[in-house]
């Protein structure tokens, strides 16, 4: 009970306080949970549970929906920023012994000693005023990051197209773009700051919009030079700059 939450729609709990308690097997005798207790479960659960992703489908524009929710209590204490340096990766879907539906948790690039690692609670290519809203409506408190102070500044027309028109401009001629804006990695004081970071830690494949990282170091400790997106699975070799898939026969051989 020590995780964060606030009571906010008592008639929700008081409803499922009511069902759960019509499902309590007739030797527990009453029902042990209070109206108040679930209420206050359901408010923690909806500021620190994570959503267990189904599969990306191009097929569907890059929609996923959340087959099920879960809540890690260590992974809960992570904090957001809309530029995040580490990112989440579940592999529920993963044939591979053991229990699937752990989570990990990666860093997108090196951080600096004292510096506080943050997740991106959504996809980084929302613009500044969804961002906003979610961030308020679903988690209780407005976004003050260095990427929302900056697009705050911008006009509401920029606001509304801000991030996906970002990346398609990137696509089309990245190297332009960071040499008209004059961006490079680190340039805080930029109109456009976190170009470097679409460039670099997003996942170029169709409607992903996912983020990438590297994967684990090797056993003598070597940083690896593969990084895997956080959505669609894909691998990008940093040093020759081919995504591929891991089902591609023709795709990059982790291995070498």
């Amino acid at each position: 009970m020590s995780l964060q939450g606030v009571n906010t729609d008592a008639s929700i709990a008081a409803s499922l306080h009511s069902l759960v308690a019509s499902l309590s097997p007739p030797h527990i005798g009453e029902f042990p949970f209070s109206v108040e207790l679930t209420a206050a479960l359901l408010a923690k659960d909806k500021l620190n549970a994570f959503g267990l992703m189904e599969p990306l489908s191009v097929e569907k524009s890059g929609e996923r929906s959340v087959r099920a929710y879960g809540i890690y209590p260590k992974a809960s204490f992570f904090n957001h920023d809309c530029l995040p340096n580490a990112c989440r990766f579940d592999y529920v879907d993963a044939d591979t012994e053991g229990n699937n539906t752990d989570i990990v948790i990666r860093a997108i690039h090196d951080i600096l000693q004292g510096r506080e690692i943050c997740l991106s609670y959504f996809p980084v290519n929302e613009n500044y005023s969804n961002r906003q809203k979610i961030l308020f409506e679903d988690y209780g408190f407005t976004c003050a990051c260095d990427r929302c102070k900056v697009e705050a500044n911008w006009s509401d027309e920029d606001k509304e197209g801000d991030a996906n028109e970002e990346e398609v401009d990137m696509e089309e001629d990245s190297d332009e773009q960071m040499e008209d804006t004059g961006v490079t990695e680190g340039d805080s004081g930029a109109d456009f700051p976190h170009a470097y970071f679409f460039l670099r830690y997003m996942c170029d494949r169709n409607n992903c919009w996912g983020t990438l990282a590297p994967l684990p170091p090797s056993s003598d400790g070597t940083p690896s030079r593969i990084v895997e997106c956080n959505v669609c699975g894909n691998f990008k070799n940093e040093d020759e700059e081919i995504v591929t898939d891991t089902n591609d026969e023709d795709g990059l051989d982790l291995d070498d």
